[in-house]
């Protein structure tokens, strides 16, 4: 009897280190996803801080051509017109477009 509690005790010992070292190799592999997935979101952030850098740039760039755009825009006028060797038209012909909805007039029909 003594004999089978030493064999019973001797394969729980043995079973309790195998469940001590699945354990403990699933708690390092749970440790390194983590570490894992925190580098991704910091690397995330980073780049998302650059992107709207960049963007802030791009929208002040865009923000001074529409100002120089418009200051040039300003400066047309037929007499620049007139001084670049632009000529007026002798005939001015204009083209009449309809409206293009889905209702028709009575008197188009």
């Amino acid at each position: 009897m003594t004999q089978l509690l030493a064999k019973n005790l001797l394969s729980s010992l043995q079973f309790r280190g195998r469940i001590f070292i699945v354990l403990l190799i699933s708690i390092l592999i749970v440790a390194s996803y983590y570490v894992y997935l925190v580098h991704s979101v910091i690397v995330s952030v980073v780049e998302r801080e650059t992107i709207v850098k960049d963007i802030r740039i791009k929208s002040t760039a865009i923000s001074e051509l529409e100002a120089s755009y418009f200051l040039v825009k300003n400066n047309i006028n037929i007499e620049l017109a007139h001084a670049k060797g632009f000529e007026d038209a002798e005939v001015s012909s204009f083209i009449s477009k309809k409206s293009l909805t889905a209702f028709v007039s009575h008197n188009e029909l």
